[in-house]
């Protein structure tokens, strides 16, 4: 039997077990049977209400035979367990993501999640006992629920670009400060003579058509590289990187330790016996793991690489590009507050570095409410995504160990069962409204970035959030928290009348029965009387 979740393994077993606990207690105190001695006490008060002497046990005969022999067939069939089910026989197969396509099946004796380490749920049975209709009922759903699971398209994995985009940064405090002296000495130049200049080639709108319009905006950029890059040095010696005569003379002769002054060219890309920054940061973890996951997107997106002509040389330069941008915004490595005065370049009105960052003040500062509105979104639904097959998983614990007295209570009733296999089947539906929420959002995602794998990392490399544009990631964020959250709850207040109208219905049905039986009963006891009467004249 398949579950939804690594804890619902567990659940499942102790729900079950707690089960067979509950109604032992309720067989050994003999509760189980006060429904059956209520139904001989109301046929007969029913029947003495409603007929005349000497056809009451008639009448009441006929309430038990509905009645009476109803109760014993639910009694049978939902009340004691009787089907075994096995540790063994439960398994979970977690959903493929980007990062594991291939996710291996988990069971409670290997359950590959902390709910199966020591101490935590030991105490989980080897095997329980499940009343038949409550086995058919569990078997039934879960089968339905994979089949419609299995069914549905695989997921892009945009949600999990988003979640590695976010952790994306350049933890080493010695890299960090050696990219904030790059900006120092080579972007901040660069881009100022670029602003200055406004220089147009053929080369240069190719390089934009390729890597975006907003290439130069970011110390990486292509066109820098093409410049700009090659002619410029650092302004001071850099650490690890060796003297060179030939280059460094102009600079007074080897200092101590042999550090030398690269070009902004070999600094950012490094050369045969250097590493440079980008190479740097694309070794640290979380860079490294924002890029294959980028990685496995861009697989999925292999077809629109092809209908475009793209090469996978390109498509890795712009894996990497995207993975070094986030990691640098996210470590506002950018944010610098020193320039050299000699660097600044013309800035009037807008222009120059000064003139941009006032520019770019004043569109965050239009952006900042709602920035702020999508990341605690964002926070609460990178929160609640993994809590929910939690909630899910304790609720049909809870369930499935109050169900013996559900059973009993409600008088061993035909509306009972199927009210309670509508609830089992509710709550277990839930995991294919979140698959169906997740490939809304994913769809809306796309639709709303146009450009496959070109928009899909612009979007991640973005210096104003994941989205890049708040708005829309705030209406996604929204939206996909409606999904997760609004159409369960809907869900379950639709079955939840649906319930209630078919148990209604059942009664009904019940309650007609009786009436017929109770009425032919008492026509037959006025025709034996009449009959009598006759005789006896």
């Amino acid at each position: 039997m398949a579950v939804d979740s690594y804890l619902e393994l567990f659940t499942t077993l102790f729900g079950w077990q707690w089960y067979g606990i509950i109604w032992d207690a309720l067989t050994d105190t003999g509760i189980v049977y006060i429904p059956f001695v209520m139904i001989l006490l109301t046929c007969w008060k029913d029947a003495a209400r409603g007929g005349s002497y000497g056809n009451v046990h008639d009448i009441a005969l006929r309430s038990i035979e509905i009645e009476f022999y109803v109760a014993v067939f639910v009694a049978l069939i939902a009340g004691p367990p009787a089907v075994g089910l096995s540790a063994n026989a439960i398994s979970y197969t977690p959903s493929a993501t980007l990062n594991d396509p291939a996710p291996a099946t988990a069971t409670p004796a290997l359950p590959d999640s902390s709910f199966g380490s020591a101490g935590a749920f030991s105490g989980a049975p080897a095997s329980v006992n499940i009343p038949v209709w409550w086995y058919a009922v569990l078997s039934l759903t879960k089968g339905i629920n994979h089949a419609i699971v299995t069914g549905m398209p695989d997921s892009i994995g945009i949600r999990e670009v988003q979640q590695q985009a976010q952790l994306a940064t350049v933890s080493d405090p010695v890299v960090r400060a050696e990219a904030s002296q790059f900006y120092n000495d080579c972007f901040v130049p660069a881009r100022s003579k670029y602003l200055r200049d406004k220089p147009t080639s053929a080369a240069i709108t190719a390089l934009l058509n390729e890597y975006g319009a907003d290439d130069p905006d970011w110390m990486g950029s292509h066109v820098y590289r093409s410049l700009y890059y090659p002619n410029m040095r650092s302004a001071s010696r850099v650490t690890g990187w060796p003297y060179d005569a030939s280059r460094d003379l102009d600079y007074g002769t080897a200092a101590t330790g042999g550090w030398g002054q690269p070009t902004c060219a070999e600094w950012w890309l490094g050369d045969s016996t250097t590493t440079g920054i980008r190479d740097k940061i694309m070794a640290l973890p979380a860079a490294s793991d924002f890029t294959n996951t980028l990685a496995s997107a861009a697989t999925r997106f292999s077809t629109f690489l092809g209908s475009w002509g793209r090469t996978a040389a390109i498509a890795a330069e712009k894996l990497t590009d995207t993975a070094v941008r986030k990691s640098l915004n996210n470590s506002r490595v950018e944010a610098m507050t020193t320039f050299q005065p000699d660097t600044l370049g013309a800035y009037s009105g807008r222009e120059g570095v000064l003139g941009n960052l006032y520019g770019a003040a004043q569109d965050v500062a239009g952006a900042a409410g709602a920035g702020a509105t999508h990341f605690s979104l964002g926070t609460m639904l990178t929160a609640i995504k993994p809590m929910l097959p939690t909630i899910q998983a304790v609720t049909l614990m809870a369930v499935y160990a109050l169900l013996p007295i559900i059973v009993v209570i409600s008088g061993y009733s035909l509306s009972m069962l199927a009210v309670g296999a509508i609830g089992i089947f509710t709550i277990n539906f839930w995991t294919v409204l979140w698959k169906f929420a997740q490939w809304v959002d994913e769809n809306l995602t796309v639709a709303m970035h146009p450009g496959s794998l070109d928009g899909l990392m612009n979007w991640a490399a973005a210096p104003g959030g994941f989205a890049g544009a708040t708005s829309k990631a705030l209406m996604l964020d929204t939206m996909l928290a409606m999904f997760m959250i609004g159409m369960p709850v809907l869900w379950t207040m639709m079955m939840a009348w649906a319930g209630i109208h078919i148990g209604r219905s059942i009664e009904g049905s019940l309650e007609a029965g009786w009436k017929s039986s109770r009425q032919s009963g008492e026509a037959g006891a006025r025709i034996a009387t009449r009959t009598a009467a006759r005789t006896r004249k």
